[in-house]
């Protein structure tokens, strides 16, 4: 299964009532095409439009919107490439099919290193970093060496093959591990976004900075868009394949609306919390547990728990909606890794929640004994140290069980 490569590479057949008239079914098989063909050219246009935008955009992460264009912009050209294949535009250049075949071998690798250069900060390509790109040349080398070797006739062969979708078992094997390929990165990819949001819990207090719900949606979403494509694939060699183009559509235009709607969402995120460097991401990470601390380890713990409370009664620094660890530590004069390991070690929470819950517990005391009674949730939320309603709504829920508009009816009963 080619990621994209093959989406169009499929012959719509023919109805199997030989009563059904010729006439109709070719008149119903040009407009179904030709309204195929107007959404895959919006999308195209769509992807290089929104790759030159981030090439250029001067905003964000530079790094990161490089690489997300690229991922766009190869996208783009695999879809590109398959199109002037169904299109017969190869049939009189066959000698420039194909380029864009082997890119879905990049896919992977452009979203996994996507998702490391918005969780570092200090990201930068290395020489190491190369060696993932190197399937894509050494595939894209042989199979235009291969295919350039070939008389002109056989080209014009191998294409109408292609687009009979009539492919030796080779090929199915290498779209088999182009699959797997894509999976692996995509799922080491998940994995750092989850270990990223267990470890801004430990240092960040503002539910706005640890949402990472756009990323963790990007790379669920071009999982399904692989899986999909990998069921059409099936379906083709079925005897549902007349079902294969509607579920096509449905694909191309769930990618229309993702575009637009997600990753401009993440094109916005302002403020995202990145860790300086790897070794930080991972040293927040690392825990030794309160079983193997030893004695002298649990009481200086216990101590610093005990000035955190003794703080936060008296100075009540979570009214900060933009509280971190590093400045909580320094109010304390303590290191902001020993901070977060008392926070952890003695009360069994991270610091998200060992803040959070503050606010929650002064939000509901403002909401029971207002001193103005005409004050409404939304100025609450933000006296208490909140800046966005749906993350105080949710965490207030998680914290009493109700919502805060219930919870003040409950309490004027």
């Amino acid at each position: 299964m080619m990621l994209f490569a093959y989406f169009f590479s499929r012959k719509i057949p023919r109805p199997n009532n030989p009563e059904t008239s010729l006439r109709v079914y070719i008149k119903s098989k040009q407009l179904t095409m030709n309204l195929s063909n107007v959404l895959f050219i919006l999308v195209v246009f769509q992807l290089l439009f929104l790759s030159l935008f981030l090439f250029t955009h001067q905003h964000g992460k530079k790094i990161s919107n490089r690489v997300l264009a690229l991922f766009f912009l190869a996208i783009c050209l695999n879809l590109l490439d398959v199109f002037l294949l169904q299109a017969g535009v190869y049939k009189h250049h066959p000698a420039f099919a194909g380029l864009g075949g082997c890119l879905p071998l990049l896919f992977g690798p452009l979203l996994y290193f996507y998702t490391r250069s918005i969780i570092y900060k200090n990201f930068s390509f290395s020489l190491k970093s190369l060696f993932h790109f190197l399937p894509f040349v050494f595939f894209f080398a042989g199979t235009e060496f291969y295919y350039l070797s070939q008389s002109t006739a056989m080209q014009e062969n191998m294409l109408n093959s292609l687009s009979e979708h009539h492919l030796p078992v080779v090929v199915s094997v290498v779209s088999a591990l182009i699959f797997l390929q894509f999976f692996f990165y995509a799922t080491n990819s998940l994995r750092l976004v989850s270990a990223y949001k267990k470890v801004t819990g430990q240092v960040f207090s503002n539910p706005g900075s640890v949402d990472v719900s756009w990323l963790y949606s990007t790379i669920i979403f071009f999982i399904l868009i692989v899986v999909i494509s990998a069921a059409n694939d099936l379906l083709a060699q079925t005897a549902l394949a007349k079902y294969y183009l509607a579920a096509f559509n449905l694909v191309v235009f769930a990618l229309f609306v993702f575009v637009i709607q997600v990753m401009m969402s993440a094109l916005r995120q302002q403020g995202f919390f990145s860790f300086t460097e790897k070794e930080q991401f991972k040293a927040q990470l690392a825990t030794a547990g309160w079983a193997n601390l030893s004695s002298a380890e649990k009481s200086e713990r216990e101590h610093t728990i005990q000035t955190a409370l003794q703080l936060m009664h008296n100075e009540k620094p979570y009214l900060d909606p933009e509280l971190t660890l590093d400045q909580l530590a320094a109010k304390m004069q303590v290191k902001p890794r020993a901070l977060s390991q008392a926070i952890n070690d003695v009360l069994q929470q991270n610091f998200f929640d060992f803040i959070n819950r503050y606010r929650i517990e002064e939000a509901a005391r403002l909401l029971t004994n207002p001193k103005d009674e005409k004050i409404t949730v939304l100025e609450v939320l933000y006296q208490v140290g909140f800046n966005s309603k749906s993350s105080f709504n949710t965490l207030f829920k998680k914290y009493t069980g109700l919502t805060p508009t219930e919870f003040r009816k409950k309490q004027a009963n």
